[in-house]
């Protein structure tokens, strides 16, 4: 009975060391600058590499790990209140069609979920979020 419990133990010890591990490389605190707006809530910084969005040089998918349960989807696309920014602007429109997102970007997105959930986004230029240097974070604003 002690081996078991000690096995149960370990078990639960390994699974809060890889949850706190995944939170600190997740959670993130951008550094705005005085004049930027105050930004409250929850904020994830949106990981590295990106996917490409179907033939979109523009656009790119970040998986979303932890707002998934607010994405919009197929029978409620208006749900999700995730801001995103890129450094301390905020990109938007939000809830844009995949196609817009892909083809006129200007910092366009989605958080769309169906199968997983994901953000599908522009950087406001259309330079490669992959490559152009800037850092992508979602904030779930606080409950009303």
């Amino acid at each position: 009975m002690q081996k078991k419990s000690l096995v149960i133990l370990g078990s639960a010890a390994a699974a809060a060391y890889f949850a706190a591990a995944f939170w600190l490389r997740t959670a993130y605190q951008p550094v705005l600058p005085a004049n930027a707006p105050k930004v409250s809530g929850e904020i994830v910084l949106l990981q590295r590499p990106f996917r490409q969005f179907s033939n979109s040089e523009i656009a790119a998918i970040a998986n979303d790990v932890l707002f998934s349960n607010f994405a919009d989807s197929a029978d409620d696309n208006a749900r999700s209140d995730i801001e995103l920014y890129e450094d301390e602007k905020p990109l938007g429109p939000a809830h844009s069609t995949h196609a817009d997102v892909g083809n006129l970007g200007q910092g366009r997105f989605s958080h769309w979920r169906f199968a997983y959930s994901m953000f599908l986004f522009s950087s406001s230029d259309n330079t490669d979020p992959n490559t152009n240097g800037r850092n992508y974070w979602a904030v779930r604003p606080p409950a009303h």
